[in-house]
Protein backbone atom coordinates (compact mmCIF):
# COMPACT_ATOMS: atom_id res chain seq x y z
CA UNK A 1 0.00 0.00 0.00
CA UNK A 2 1.15 3.58 -1.15
CA UNK A 3 0.83 6.59 1.16
CA UNK A 4 1.45 9.92 0.07
CA UNK A 5 3.24 11.92 2.73
CA UNK A 6 3.28 15.83 3.50
CA UNK A 7 6.12 16.92 0.82
CA UNK A 8 4.22 14.87 -1.70
CA UNK A 9 7.07 12.07 -1.20
CA UNK A 10 4.93 8.60 -1.76
CA UNK A 11 5.57 5.67 0.64
CA UNK A 12 5.18 2.47 1.06
CA UNK A 13 2.50 1.57 3.81
CA UNK A 14 3.44 -1.06 6.48
CA UNK A 15 1.87 -4.54 7.14
CA UNK A 16 0.60 -5.62 10.57
CA UNK A 17 1.76 -8.42 11.94
CA UNK A 18 -1.48 -10.56 11.63
CA UNK A 19 -1.90 -8.97 7.71
CA UNK A 20 1.64 -10.19 6.70
CA UNK A 21 0.82 -13.91 8.60
CA UNK A 22 -2.35 -14.08 6.97
CA UNK A 23 -0.84 -12.82 3.62
CA UNK A 24 1.92 -15.94 4.47
CA UNK A 25 -0.99 -18.27 5.01
CA UNK A 26 -2.68 -17.70 1.88
CA UNK A 27 0.90 -17.72 -0.11
CA UNK A 28 1.48 -21.18 1.60
CA UNK A 29 -2.64 -23.05 1.17
CA UNK A 30 -2.15 -21.70 -2.62
CA UNK A 31 1.40 -23.43 -3.23
CA UNK A 32 0.75 -26.30 -0.94
CA UNK A 33 -3.38 -27.17 -1.04
CA UNK A 34 -2.70 -31.05 -1.24
CA UNK A 35 0.14 -32.31 0.59
CA UNK A 36 1.67 -36.14 1.24
CA UNK A 37 3.99 -35.80 3.99
CA UNK A 38 5.63 -39.00 5.57
CA UNK A 39 7.37 -39.05 9.20
CA UNK A 40 7.73 -40.17 12.87
CA UNK A 41 5.49 -38.72 15.26
CA UNK A 42 7.56 -37.07 18.31
CA UNK A 43 4.78 -35.56 20.03
CA UNK A 44 1.11 -35.96 19.92
CA UNK A 45 -1.65 -34.35 22.14
CA UNK A 46 -5.37 -35.05 22.14
CA UNK A 47 -7.41 -32.39 23.53
CA UNK A 48 -10.61 -33.14 25.11
CA UNK A 49 -12.18 -30.86 21.93
CA UNK A 50 -11.27 -33.96 19.91
CA UNK A 51 -8.55 -31.83 17.88
CA UNK A 52 -4.90 -33.43 18.03
CA UNK A 53 -1.89 -31.98 18.05
CA UNK A 54 1.11 -33.48 17.16
CA UNK A 55 4.58 -32.60 15.30
CA UNK A 56 6.48 -35.26 12.90
CA UNK A 57 9.85 -35.45 12.34
CA UNK A 58 12.31 -37.01 10.12
CA UNK A 59 15.71 -36.69 11.93
CA UNK A 60 16.81 -33.65 10.62
CA UNK A 61 13.71 -31.24 11.35
CA UNK A 62 10.71 -31.30 12.01
CA UNK A 63 6.98 -29.50 11.59
CA UNK A 64 4.09 -29.10 13.99
CA UNK A 65 0.74 -30.76 12.81
CA UNK A 66 -2.93 -30.01 14.02
CA UNK A 67 -5.66 -32.35 12.89
CA UNK A 68 -9.37 -31.25 13.52
CA UNK A 69 -12.08 -33.18 15.61
CA UNK A 70 -13.93 -33.89 12.23
CA UNK A 71 -11.12 -35.41 10.34
CA UNK A 72 -9.82 -37.29 13.44
CA UNK A 73 -12.80 -39.31 14.09
CA UNK A 74 -12.28 -40.93 10.89
CA UNK A 75 -8.80 -42.17 12.18
CA UNK A 76 -8.83 -46.15 12.15
CA UNK A 77 -5.80 -46.71 14.75
CA UNK A 78 -4.47 -44.41 17.74
CA UNK A 79 -1.51 -42.35 16.81
CA UNK A 80 1.57 -42.86 19.46
CA UNK A 81 4.78 -41.23 19.95
CA UNK A 82 7.90 -42.79 17.46
CA UNK A 83 5.40 -44.26 15.32
CA UNK A 84 5.38 -43.55 11.44
CA UNK A 85 2.82 -42.11 9.57
CA UNK A 86 1.36 -40.66 6.39
CA UNK A 87 -0.13 -37.48 6.29
CA UNK A 88 -2.11 -35.79 3.83
CA UNK A 89 -2.81 -32.03 4.31
CA UNK A 90 -2.20 -28.76 3.44
CA UNK A 91 0.38 -26.12 4.94
CA UNK A 92 -0.53 -23.07 6.67
CA UNK A 93 0.24 -20.77 9.33
CA UNK A 94 -0.95 -20.22 12.94
CA UNK A 95 -1.29 -16.77 13.46
CA UNK A 96 -1.34 -16.80 17.31
CA UNK A 97 2.02 -18.36 17.37
CA UNK A 98 3.48 -16.97 14.31
CA UNK A 99 4.51 -20.17 13.54
CA UNK A 100 4.07 -22.68 10.31
CA UNK A 101 2.20 -26.17 10.86
CA UNK A 102 0.65 -28.63 8.90
CA UNK A 103 -3.39 -28.83 8.62
CA UNK A 104 -3.79 -32.73 8.45
CA UNK A 105 -6.81 -34.06 7.02
CA UNK A 106 -5.83 -37.95 7.15
CA UNK A 107 -3.51 -40.18 8.32
CA UNK A 108 -2.57 -43.66 8.06
CA UNK A 109 0.04 -45.78 9.12
CA UNK A 110 2.92 -46.61 7.41
CA UNK A 111 3.03 -50.59 6.62
CA UNK A 112 0.67 -50.06 3.28
CA UNK A 113 4.31 -51.70 1.99
CA UNK A 114 4.67 -52.49 -1.66
CA UNK A 115 1.20 -51.48 -2.48
CA UNK A 116 1.43 -48.17 -1.28
CA UNK A 117 5.31 -47.34 -3.03
CA UNK A 118 4.05 -49.36 -5.90
CA UNK A 119 1.25 -46.38 -6.12
CA UNK A 120 3.93 -43.65 -5.47
CA UNK A 121 5.55 -45.02 -8.40
CA UNK A 122 2.69 -45.26 -11.00
CA UNK A 123 1.69 -41.55 -9.53
CA UNK A 124 5.50 -40.30 -10.21
CA UNK A 125 5.09 -42.36 -13.47
CA UNK A 126 1.73 -40.46 -14.84
CA UNK A 127 2.87 -37.49 -13.68
CA UNK A 128 6.16 -37.52 -15.69
CA UNK A 129 3.96 -38.26 -18.88
CA UNK A 130 1.94 -35.01 -18.35
CA UNK A 131 -1.33 -37.18 -17.13
CA UNK A 132 -1.89 -34.42 -14.30
CA UNK A 133 -0.86 -31.41 -16.07
CA UNK A 134 -3.20 -28.56 -15.18
CA UNK A 135 -2.61 -27.24 -18.78
CA UNK A 136 -4.65 -29.86 -20.45
CA UNK A 137 -7.79 -29.62 -17.81
CA UNK A 138 -10.98 -29.42 -20.26
CA UNK A 139 -13.75 -26.70 -18.86
CA UNK A 140 -17.03 -28.15 -18.18
CA UNK A 141 -19.85 -27.91 -20.99
CA UNK A 142 -22.13 -24.45 -19.78
CA UNK A 143 -25.14 -26.63 -20.42
CA UNK A 144 -24.37 -30.05 -20.85
CA UNK A 145 -27.26 -32.39 -23.36
CA UNK A 146 -26.50 -35.26 -22.24
CA UNK A 147 -24.56 -36.38 -19.05
CA UNK A 148 -22.87 -39.77 -19.01
CA UNK A 149 -22.54 -41.67 -15.33
CA UNK A 150 -20.18 -44.11 -14.79
CA UNK A 151 -20.94 -46.14 -11.83
CA UNK A 152 -22.41 -49.03 -9.87
CA UNK A 153 -26.17 -49.59 -10.77
CA UNK A 154 -26.87 -50.62 -6.83
CA UNK A 155 -24.66 -47.89 -5.38
CA UNK A 156 -25.33 -44.94 -3.34
CA UNK A 157 -23.48 -42.63 -5.36
CA UNK A 158 -25.84 -43.08 -8.19
CA UNK A 159 -28.68 -42.31 -6.53
CA UNK A 160 -27.07 -38.95 -5.27
CA UNK A 161 -26.32 -38.10 -8.79
CA UNK A 162 -30.04 -38.90 -9.87
CA UNK A 163 -31.52 -37.19 -6.94
CA UNK A 164 -29.50 -34.07 -7.15
CA UNK A 165 -29.27 -33.42 -11.01
CA UNK A 166 -33.06 -33.86 -10.95
CA UNK A 167 -33.52 -31.28 -8.41
CA UNK A 168 -31.04 -28.58 -9.68
CA UNK A 169 -32.43 -29.03 -13.19
CA UNK A 170 -35.22 -31.42 -14.22
CA UNK A 171 -34.67 -31.84 -17.78
CA UNK A 172 -31.26 -32.68 -17.90
CA UNK A 173 -30.99 -36.21 -19.36
CA UNK A 174 -28.54 -38.92 -18.23
CA UNK A 175 -27.17 -41.93 -19.65
CA UNK A 176 -25.91 -44.68 -17.05
CA UNK A 177 -22.78 -46.95 -18.45
CA UNK A 178 -23.20 -49.59 -15.37
CA UNK A 179 -19.34 -50.88 -13.91
CA UNK A 180 -18.31 -52.45 -10.79
CA UNK A 181 -16.37 -50.45 -9.05
CA UNK A 182 -14.73 -52.21 -6.09
CA UNK A 183 -12.99 -55.82 -6.40
CA UNK A 184 -10.39 -57.44 -8.57
CA UNK A 185 -12.88 -57.34 -11.82
CA UNK A 186 -13.56 -52.70 -11.22
CA UNK A 187 -10.36 -51.36 -13.48
CA UNK A 188 -11.52 -53.91 -16.53
CA UNK A 189 -15.44 -53.02 -15.81
CA UNK A 190 -14.82 -49.60 -15.59
CA UNK A 191 -12.57 -48.79 -18.83
CA UNK A 192 -15.38 -51.12 -20.37
CA UNK A 193 -17.91 -49.21 -19.54
CA UNK A 194 -16.56 -45.77 -20.31
CA UNK A 195 -16.07 -47.21 -24.04
CA UNK A 196 -19.13 -47.63 -24.17
CA UNK A 197 -20.20 -44.27 -23.66
CA UNK A 198 -17.65 -42.99 -25.99
CA UNK A 199 -18.56 -45.34 -28.52
CA UNK A 200 -22.29 -44.02 -27.88
CA UNK A 201 -20.24 -40.58 -28.58
CA UNK A 202 -23.49 -38.09 -27.62
CA UNK A 203 -22.34 -37.43 -23.99
CA UNK A 204 -21.19 -33.63 -23.54
CA UNK A 205 -19.49 -34.88 -20.12
CA UNK A 206 -19.28 -37.58 -18.00
CA UNK A 207 -19.12 -38.67 -13.98
CA UNK A 208 -16.53 -41.41 -12.77
CA UNK A 209 -17.24 -42.23 -9.24
CA UNK A 210 -18.36 -44.30 -6.21
CA UNK A 211 -19.15 -43.70 -2.64
CA UNK A 212 -16.77 -43.96 0.00
CA UNK A 213 -14.61 -46.23 1.19
CA UNK A 214 -11.43 -47.74 3.00
CA UNK A 215 -7.69 -47.43 0.71
CA UNK A 216 -8.74 -50.93 -0.74
CA UNK A 217 -11.79 -50.35 -1.85
CA UNK A 218 -11.01 -47.49 -3.81
CA UNK A 219 -8.01 -49.40 -5.57
CA UNK A 220 -9.86 -49.26 -8.83
CA UNK A 221 -9.52 -45.61 -9.65
CA UNK A 222 -5.87 -46.13 -9.09
CA UNK A 223 -5.24 -48.56 -11.72
CA UNK A 224 -3.24 -47.52 -14.64
CA UNK A 225 -5.72 -48.75 -16.85
CA UNK A 226 -8.67 -46.48 -15.91
CA UNK A 227 -6.52 -43.63 -15.44
CA UNK A 228 -5.18 -43.52 -18.72
CA UNK A 229 -8.60 -44.01 -19.86
CA UNK A 230 -9.91 -41.40 -17.68
CA UNK A 231 -7.45 -38.71 -19.56
CA UNK A 232 -7.80 -39.69 -22.53
CA UNK A 233 -11.29 -39.80 -22.99
CA UNK A 234 -12.81 -37.19 -25.74
CA UNK A 235 -15.15 -34.87 -23.52
CA UNK A 236 -14.24 -33.74 -20.00
CA UNK A 237 -14.56 -36.19 -17.37
CA UNK A 238 -15.56 -35.46 -13.66
CA UNK A 239 -14.23 -37.48 -10.86
CA UNK A 240 -16.46 -38.25 -8.23
CA UNK A 241 -14.24 -41.30 -5.72
CA UNK A 242 -14.91 -41.05 -2.29
CA UNK A 243 -15.53 -38.46 0.09
CA UNK A 244 -14.12 -35.61 1.23
CA UNK A 245 -9.98 -36.67 2.18
CA UNK A 246 -10.29 -39.57 -0.53
CA UNK A 247 -8.07 -38.65 -3.04
CA UNK A 248 -7.13 -41.38 -6.03
CA UNK A 249 -4.99 -41.30 -9.36
CA UNK A 250 -7.99 -40.96 -11.46
CA UNK A 251 -8.95 -37.44 -9.44
CA UNK A 252 -5.34 -36.57 -10.92
CA UNK A 253 -6.24 -37.28 -14.23
CA UNK A 254 -9.88 -35.92 -14.65
CA UNK A 255 -10.82 -32.71 -15.50
CA UNK A 256 -12.57 -31.95 -12.74
CA UNK A 257 -12.29 -34.06 -9.35
CA UNK A 258 -15.54 -33.67 -7.00
CA UNK A 259 -15.77 -34.57 -3.45
CA UNK A 260 -18.70 -36.45 -3.46
CA UNK A 261 -21.22 -37.60 -6.49
CA UNK A 262 -23.30 -35.60 -5.05
CA UNK A 263 -21.22 -32.65 -5.55
CA UNK A 264 -19.78 -33.90 -8.94
CA UNK A 265 -23.71 -33.10 -10.00
CA UNK A 266 -24.22 -29.66 -8.64
CA UNK A 267 -20.80 -29.21 -10.53
CA UNK A 268 -22.09 -30.32 -13.88
CA UNK A 269 -25.82 -29.41 -13.55
CA UNK A 270 -26.99 -25.52 -13.27
CA UNK A 271 -29.83 -24.78 -11.75
CA UNK A 272 -32.62 -24.43 -13.95
CA UNK A 273 -34.13 -21.55 -12.01
CA UNK A 274 -31.13 -19.81 -11.92
CA UNK A 275 -30.94 -20.08 -15.07
CA UNK A 276 -34.01 -18.72 -16.10
CA UNK A 277 -33.90 -15.64 -13.93
CA UNK A 278 -30.40 -14.84 -14.91
CA UNK A 279 -32.24 -14.87 -18.64
CA UNK A 280 -34.74 -12.41 -17.04
CA UNK A 281 -32.36 -10.50 -15.52
CA UNK A 282 -30.32 -10.53 -18.68
CA UNK A 283 -33.76 -9.36 -20.99
CA UNK A 284 -34.56 -6.76 -18.63
CA UNK A 285 -30.71 -5.51 -19.01
CA UNK A 286 -31.37 -5.96 -22.90
CA UNK A 287 -34.67 -3.80 -22.61
CA UNK A 288 -33.23 -1.06 -20.73
CA UNK A 289 -29.98 -0.73 -23.12
CA UNK A 290 -31.76 -0.82 -25.53
CA UNK A 291 -34.44 1.85 -24.21
CA UNK A 292 -31.35 4.11 -23.54
CA UNK A 293 -29.63 3.49 -27.37
CA UNK A 294 -32.82 4.97 -28.60
CA UNK A 295 -33.16 8.38 -26.17
CA UNK A 296 -29.27 8.58 -27.31
CA UNK A 297 -30.04 8.38 -30.93
CA UNK A 298 -32.87 10.98 -30.72
CA UNK A 299 -30.82 13.30 -28.72
CA UNK A 300 -28.03 13.15 -31.37
CA UNK A 301 -31.26 13.50 -34.08
CA UNK A 302 -32.31 16.80 -32.33
CA UNK A 303 -28.89 17.83 -32.20
CA UNK A 304 -27.94 17.71 -35.48
CA UNK A 305 -31.61 18.89 -36.69
CA UNK A 306 -30.84 22.01 -34.60
CA UNK A 307 -27.41 22.56 -36.38
CA UNK A 308 -28.58 21.87 -39.96
CA UNK A 309 -28.88 25.20 -42.33
CA UNK A 310 -31.94 25.97 -44.43
CA UNK A 311 -31.48 23.70 -47.88
CA UNK A 312 -32.40 26.76 -50.08
CA UNK A 313 -29.56 28.88 -48.76
CA UNK A 314 -27.04 25.71 -48.87
CA UNK A 315 -28.41 25.32 -52.69
CA UNK A 316 -27.97 28.82 -53.72
CA UNK A 317 -24.18 29.08 -52.65
CA UNK A 318 -23.62 26.26 -54.15
CA UNK A 319 -24.67 27.34 -57.55
CA UNK A 320 -23.01 30.72 -57.07
CA UNK A 321 -19.85 29.00 -56.42
CA UNK A 322 -20.25 26.71 -59.38
CA UNK A 323 -20.41 30.22 -61.40
CA UNK A 324 -17.87 31.65 -59.87
CA UNK A 325 -15.71 28.50 -60.73
CA UNK A 326 -16.92 28.00 -64.14
CA UNK A 327 -15.93 31.82 -65.15
CA UNK A 328 -12.40 30.73 -63.89
CA UNK A 329 -12.47 27.92 -65.69
CA UNK A 330 -13.27 29.60 -68.43
CA UNK A 331 -10.57 32.07 -68.17
CA UNK A 332 -8.12 29.88 -67.82
CA UNK A 333 -9.19 27.94 -70.46
CA UNK A 334 -8.40 30.79 -73.32
CA UNK A 335 -5.33 32.06 -71.32
CA UNK A 336 -4.15 28.18 -71.71
CA UNK A 337 -5.37 27.96 -75.53
CA UNK A 338 -3.78 31.37 -76.11
CA UNK A 339 -0.53 30.18 -74.91
CA UNK A 340 -0.66 26.45 -76.17
CA UNK A 341 -0.85 28.35 -79.85
CA UNK A 342 1.83 30.90 -79.92
CA UNK A 343 3.94 27.26 -77.77
CA UNK A 344 2.58 25.27 -81.21
CA UNK A 345 3.73 28.02 -83.44
CA UNK A 346 7.13 28.31 -82.78
CA UNK A 347 7.69 24.31 -82.13
CA UNK A 348 5.91 24.16 -85.99
CA UNK A 349 8.59 26.49 -87.17
CA UNK A 350 11.50 25.23 -85.30
CA UNK A 351 10.55 21.28 -86.42
CA UNK A 352 10.40 23.05 -90.43
CA UNK A 353 14.17 23.90 -89.73
CA UNK A 354 15.16 21.39 -88.68
CA UNK A 355 13.46 19.42 -91.10
CA UNK A 356 14.48 21.24 -94.25
CA UNK A 357 18.44 20.89 -93.19
CA UNK A 358 17.98 17.13 -92.19
CA UNK A 359 16.10 16.45 -95.62
CA UNK A 360 19.17 18.05 -97.36
CA UNK A 361 21.76 15.81 -94.99
CA UNK A 362 19.93 12.59 -95.85
CA UNK A 363 19.60 13.53 -100.00
CA UNK A 364 23.18 14.29 -100.14
CA UNK A 365 24.10 10.94 -98.05
CA UNK A 366 21.64 9.14 -100.49
CA UNK A 367 23.19 10.18 -103.51
CA UNK A 368 26.63 9.07 -102.19
CA UNK A 369 25.28 5.60 -101.43
CA UNK A 370 23.50 5.68 -104.79
CA UNK A 371 27.18 5.95 -106.43
CA UNK A 372 28.06 3.24 -103.84
CA UNK A 373 25.84 0.94 -104.75
CA UNK A 374 25.96 1.46 -108.45
CA UNK A 375 30.06 0.83 -108.66
CA UNK A 376 29.44 -2.24 -106.59
CA UNK A 377 26.75 -3.62 -108.77
CA UNK A 378 29.01 -3.07 -111.44
CA UNK A 379 32.04 -4.59 -110.37
CA UNK A 380 30.03 -7.65 -109.20
CA UNK A 381 28.35 -7.53 -112.89
CA UNK A 382 32.05 -8.10 -114.14
CA UNK A 383 33.23 -10.38 -111.92
CA UNK A 384 29.91 -13.30 -112.31
CA UNK A 385 30.10 -12.53 -116.25
CA UNK A 386 33.90 -13.43 -115.88
CA UNK A 387 33.03 -16.46 -113.61
CA UNK A 388 30.49 -17.50 -115.38
CA UNK A 389 31.95 -17.72 -119.03
CA UNK A 390 34.46 -19.92 -116.93
CA UNK A 391 32.08 -22.18 -115.94
CA UNK A 392 30.59 -22.69 -119.24
CA UNK A 393 33.53 -23.28 -120.74
CA UNK A 394 34.57 -25.94 -118.52
CA UNK A 395 30.81 -27.13 -118.63
CA UNK A 396 31.20 -27.37 -122.53
CA UNK A 397 34.47 -29.35 -122.50
CA UNK A 398 33.09 -31.94 -120.21
CA UNK A 399 29.53 -32.36 -121.82
CA UNK A 400 29.08 -35.60 -124.35
CA UNK A 401 27.38 -33.53 -126.55
CA UNK A 402 30.91 -31.63 -127.64
CA UNK A 403 32.14 -34.79 -129.35
CA UNK A 404 28.81 -34.41 -131.98
CA UNK A 405 30.56 -31.81 -133.28
CA UNK A 406 33.05 -33.52 -134.59
CA UNK A 407 30.86 -36.16 -136.44
CA UNK A 408 30.19 -38.77 -133.56
CA UNK A 409 26.67 -39.72 -132.74
CA UNK A 410 25.61 -41.31 -129.37
CA UNK A 411 23.96 -44.64 -130.12
CA UNK A 412 21.02 -45.62 -127.10
CA UNK A 413 18.15 -48.33 -126.60
CA UNK A 414 14.76 -47.48 -126.15
CA UNK A 415 14.57 -47.88 -122.80
CA UNK A 416 17.58 -44.70 -123.22
CA UNK A 417 20.85 -46.36 -122.09
CA UNK A 418 23.79 -45.73 -123.93
CA UNK A 419 25.57 -48.41 -126.29
CA UNK A 420 28.86 -48.43 -125.52
CA UNK A 421 30.44 -52.26 -127.30
CA UNK A 422 28.84 -53.88 -130.28
CA UNK A 423 28.89 -57.07 -128.06
CA UNK A 424 26.48 -55.75 -126.15
CA UNK A 425 23.67 -55.74 -129.10
CA UNK A 426 21.34 -57.90 -131.04
CA UNK A 427 20.07 -58.49 -134.38
CA UNK A 428 16.43 -56.98 -134.94
CA UNK A 429 17.37 -54.38 -131.41
CA UNK A 430 16.16 -50.83 -132.78
CA UNK A 431 18.47 -48.01 -132.01
CA UNK A 432 18.18 -44.83 -131.19
CA UNK A 433 21.26 -42.77 -133.22
CA UNK A 434 21.60 -39.03 -131.94
CA UNK A 435 23.70 -36.48 -134.11
CA UNK A 436 24.86 -32.76 -133.78
CA UNK A 437 21.71 -31.93 -135.29
CA UNK A 438 18.74 -34.44 -135.94
CA UNK A 439 18.11 -38.44 -134.67
CA UNK A 440 17.54 -41.23 -136.20
CA UNK A 441 16.75 -45.12 -135.66
CA UNK A 442 18.01 -48.00 -136.80
CA UNK A 443 17.25 -51.67 -136.61
CA UNK A 444 20.72 -53.81 -135.67
CA UNK A 445 21.65 -56.78 -139.11
CA UNK A 446 24.88 -58.06 -138.09
CA UNK A 447 27.54 -57.41 -135.34
CA UNK A 448 31.11 -57.43 -135.94
CA UNK A 449 33.38 -57.55 -132.38
CA UNK A 450 36.57 -55.77 -132.55
CA UNK A 451 39.19 -55.84 -130.63
CA UNK A 452 37.90 -53.00 -128.44
CA UNK A 453 34.47 -55.06 -128.05
CA UNK A 454 33.26 -55.73 -124.11
CA UNK A 455 31.63 -59.12 -123.90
Amino acid sequence: MIEERDGGAQEEAPLSISELLALVDDTLAEAFPDLLVAGEITKFTAAPSGHCYLTLTDGESSVDAVMWRNDARRLTFVPRIGEEVLCRGRMGVYARGGRMQLYVAAMRQVGAGAAQRALEELKRKLAAEGLFDPDRKRPLPFLPRTIGVVTSRAGAALHDILITARRRFPRCHIVLSSANVQGFEAPASIVAALGALERFGECDVVIVGRGGGAAEDLAAFNDERVVRTVAAFPVPVVSAVGHEVDFTLCDLAADHRAATPTAAAELVVPVYSELIADVDTLALRLDGAAARYVRNVRHRVGDAAGRLRDPRLLVAEARQSTDEAFVRLERALLARHAHGSTVWRRLRERLLETGRAYCGELERRLDGLDLRVHDAFSRRRERASTEFAALRSKLDALSPLAVLDRGYSLVSRADGSFVRAAGALRPGEVLDLRFRRGRAHATVVDIAEGAGSEP
